[in-house]
């Protein structure tokens, strides 16, 4: 048996290991997200599937991180290495996917530093969705770390709701771990609710 000074030494060290389990959560068991917000996990094997749904415009995707809804309408995660960026195109536009990525082809060869086409808009399925989609490269700009330049492979994807709204999904990591299918089972999570 023991003695009394015992019990309250393992008392109070129940106590604190459930205290450390309450304060750290579970681990490796990703949460839904509640509309409008990204939801919060850690996920297993170096990578992140954080569940995000718009309340706005009413759809859901699986993100390599947390989505964060901004003013203007579109959502976003920006990250070290990864990011993912939505905006919905409404109106007469958004009735010819194709013309839609062909202008934003221009607007890209344009403003996005270093640009430059890997694969010109192509309609292909992916998720249950008939979509368009192309991929480039370009400079993000300077990495504070190393002070070289952060080369990004981008892809973007143009899912179409109905004739007069359009998801357009850009998801892009640092080229030299770009991997074409991890990109396209980001976009394969995107769901219209």
């Amino acid at each position: 048996m023991l003695a009394p000074k015992h019990y309250a030494y393992t008392f109070v060290a129940l106590v604190a290991v459930g205290s450390l389990a309450i304060a750290c959560g579970p681990v490796n068991t990703p949460t839904a997200a509640q509309p409008g917000t990204g939801g919060e996990a850690a996920g297993g094997a170096g990578e992140v599937s954080l569940p995000y749904a718009d309340s706005r415009f009413h759809y859901r995707i699986d993100g390599p991180g947390k989505m964060t809804p901004n003013a203007d309408g579109t959502a976003s995660f920006i990250g070290p290495s990864e990011r993912l960026e939505i905006s919905i195109v409404q109106g007469a536009s958004a009735s010819d996917p194709g013309a839609l990525a062909s202008q934003d082809i221009k607007s890209l060869g344009a403003s996005a530093q270093s640009f430059h086409l890997v694969s010109n808009a192509a309609t292909v399925t992916i998720g249950g969705h008939r979509v368009t989609r192309f991929t480039y490269t370009w400079n993000a700009g300077t990495s504070t770390v190393t002070g070289k330049a952060i080369a990004l492979t981008s892809v973007r994807y143009y899912v179409p709701k109905d004739s007069t709204t359009v998801a357009v999904i850009t998801y892009g990591t640092v080229s030299n771990q770009f991997d074409p299918q991890g990109a396209d089972d980001v976009a394969s999570t995107f769901k219209w609710q």
